[in-house]
């Protein structure tokens, strides 16, 4: 039977694998029931953390560990896209409103901001 930090990590491996799931298959993404779940496992965690202080680990911990830590940088470079394909439509839909309302007073060209709204990575 697998000590409580280990089912922890488990839980949220599986919350992970979900998430990646999701998004790599394009699939819509719960995002607040993902970051409620995701806050509930450091949480726990973080509790474990606590208690188990001067207890051996559990056999396995730094392979687990390893695995939620790439589990962990993949969903981070998926989310990096998530929000870089949000600010790009959200840079168009505001370029093509300021264009819309542009009635030539003040220069020759409706601004173009896409480029310089846009936040760098």
């Amino acid at each position: 039977m697998k000590g409580g930090l280990s089912a922890a990590l488990d839980r949220l491996e599986v919350t992970l694998d979900i998430a990646i799931a999701k998004m790599e298959a394009g699939e819509a993404v719960d995002d607040a029931a993902m970051a409620e779940a995701k806050g509930r496992a450091l949480l726990e965690l973080s509790r474990l953390g606590q208690l188990d202080k001067g207890r051996p680990k559990p056999e396995g911990l730094p392979d687990q560990l390893t695995r939620v830590k790439v589990k962990i940088a993949r969903e981070q470079v998926l989310l990096g896209v998530r929000l870089d394909a949000a600010a790009l439509v959200s840079n168009l839909i505001a370029d093509a409103l300021a264009s819309n309302e542009w009635d030539g007073t003040y220069s020759p060209h409706p601004p173009h901001t896409s480029a310089a709204r846009r936040a760098p990575r």
